[in-house]
């Protein structure tokens, strides 16, 4: 059985600028930076009217965004729990409008206790999707990320499941 062929915008790789990658791996990157090292300011990464949706945890706009990542980040210091998130499988894809999309893959490690917490399977493997903008000074912000749990652990959160 044949498969069918990929999109041409998958399979021609020279049509993305390789700036607008970096800049686009970055975005991802202080994402996750802020969700492991429980730093304020994840929600500026959105856009004003910025969707954010985990499993079945939807936020619309920055003050929900910046609400759930406080609640989080106390939730998770009076636990004790520690997460690193790896994402990897980076592909954008640029869209006609000068939007661009960013289909990636992220492991979640999770522990609760002082460091170094046992490594472990992890807690948790998602596909996201963002569509990205550039705000007004030209910097790439989200204007929607969706994370689609692929893989399932214990340690994974509620909204994950």
């Amino acid at each position: 059985m044949t498969e069918p062929p990929a999109p041409a915008s998958i399979l021609d790789c020279s049509a993305v600028d390789p700036a607008v990658v970096v800049a686009l791996q970055q975005l991802c990157a202080a994402y996750w930076l802020r969700a492991d090292d429980l730093t304020p300011g994840i929600e500026m990464l959105f856009t004003d009217d910025g969707e954010l949706t985990l499993g079945s945890l939807a936020l619309t706009g920055r003050p929900a965004i910046r609400g759930f990542f406080r609640q989080r980040a106390e939730t998770m210091r009076t636990a004790g729990r520690t997460t690193r998130h790896a994402a990897c499988t980076f592909l954008v894809t640029p869209t006609a409008d000068g939007r661009a999309t960013i289909r990636s893959t992220v492991l979640v490690f999770s522990g609760t206790g002082a460091l170094p917490l046992p490594a472990a399977a992890p807690s948790g493997i998602a596909d996201f999707t963002d569509l990205c903008v550039r705000n007004a000074a030209g910097r790439w912000q989200f204007a929607s990320r969706v994370g689609r749990t692929v893989f399932i652990g214990a340690e994974a959160p509620s909204f994950a499941r």
